[in-house]
C-alpha cells in the first residue's frame, strides 16, 4: 500500500504552519510562473534559511540568510516549479525570483529564493 504523502502528510502539516490565514486569500503567496497564470498558494511556508558561507581559503565564515519556500506540489497544475520564476509573499511583502528547485521526491519542494526585488 503506497502512502499518500500529500494526503496524510504534507497537505495537514503545511496548513498549520503555511503562510497567510485560510478565509483571506490575499494573505497567501502568488506564484508566477515564466508565461503563464498566477495562482496562490494557500499553505506554502517561507523562511529564511541560515547558511555559512566561507569568504577566505583560511576558513573564515560568514552567515547569511537565504530566503526560501516550501511547497506542496500538487498545487502546480499546469507544470513543476522552475528558475526564474516569482513568487510574492505578502507577510514579507516582498517578490523573489525562484533561484532552485529542490524536489523531495514525496510531493514537496523547497524552492531557494533570491530577493526580494523591486
Amino acid at each position: 500500500m503506497a502512502i499518500d504523502w500529500d494526503a496524510m502528510i504534507l497537505g495537514p502539516v503545511m496548513g498549520i504552519f503555511g503562510e497567510g490565514v485560510p478565509v483571506d486569500r490575499a494573505s497567501w503567496p502568488t506564484y508566477t510562473p515564466l508565461g503563464l497564470a498566477p495562482f496562490q498558494l494557500p499553505d506554502a511556508v517561507f523562511d529564511r534559511a541560515y547558511a555559512d558561507i566561507t569568504i577566505d581559503g583560511e576558513g573564515s565564515e560568514v552567515t547569511t540568510r537565504k530566503p526560501c519556500l516550501g511547497v506542496r506540489t500538487s498545487l502546480f497544475l499546469q507544470r513543476e516549479p522552475l528558475q526564474d520564476d516569482r513568487v510574492f509573499v505578502p507577510s514579507v511583502p516582498g517578490t523573489f525570483i525562484v533561484k532552485d528547485v529542490r524536489l523531495d521526491g514525496h510531493g514537496h519542494a523547497k524552492l531557494i529564493l533570491m530577493g526580494p526585488i523591486p
